[in-house]
């Protein structure tokens, strides 16, 4: 009974200790900060950006995005950044001219999250995403949220698919989008100026 009651207290420790590592290590990753040096507005060109949807994929020449990024030290990762402004040029799928649009602007715009560090990078995703591609035959809106990485050495941010990116209801694309379908957007936009992040 003695050994019995032991071993409980010991258990009990064990999980109380196993349970404390859990919270501290989430509260740790809750708590991450960031510094963005200088901030502010900038300016980001991708050459041969791609949008794939099951075995479509849309590929473009180049494209822009503007916005601002946060500037200081001690920030969260949520919503570090903006892209207030998102063109495309240049679009084809199976040579088939396309356009391609977006929601993005200064009062909707898509956000910029970092959510850790990985040597060089900081992770994160893109969300609140919003654009639509057109051309014969075919229409399709798509939203949500994909995934990338900021890389220092490069300026350059890197979008790399993912996420919960999907074709909306209303999608009409000779059978080959439909409604739900997953979409993975490729780019690395360069920044035309340096921007610095890193955590803490």
């Amino acid at each position: 009974m003695r050994r019995f009651a032991r071993n409980t207290a010991l258990a009990a420790a064990a999980l109380g200790s196993a349970v404390g590592l859990s919270i501290s290590s989430a509260s740790a990753t809750a708590l991450a900060t960031y510094t963005v040096t200088p901030g502010g507005a900038y300016t980001a060109n991708a050459s041969g950006p791609t949008l794939k949807v099951g075995t479509t994929t849309l590929n473009c020449t180049s494209s822009q995005a503007k916005g601002t990024l946060k500037s200081g030290s001690g920030l969260a990762g949520a919503q570090i950044g903006k892209i207030t402004t998102l063109s495309f040029s240049g679009c084809t799928v199976a040579g088939i001219p396309f356009t391609v649009s977006s929601t993005a602007s200064t009062t909707t715009p898509f956000y910029i999250n970092a959510t850790g560090t990985t040597a060089n990078h900081i992770d994160g995703n893109i969300s609140g995403i919003n654009a639509s591609i057109s051309g014969t035959g075919c229409h399709a809106t798509f939203v949500g949220t994909t995934n990338g990485y900021y890389e220092n050495t490069s300026n350059s941010l890197n979008i790399t698919g993912g996420g919960s990116l999907a074709a909306q209801s209303g999608a009409s694309c000779l059978g080959l989008i439909t409604a739900g379908a997953h979409a993975d957007f490729k780019a690395k936009y360069v920044l035309t100026s340096t921007q610095t992040i890193t955590s803490p």
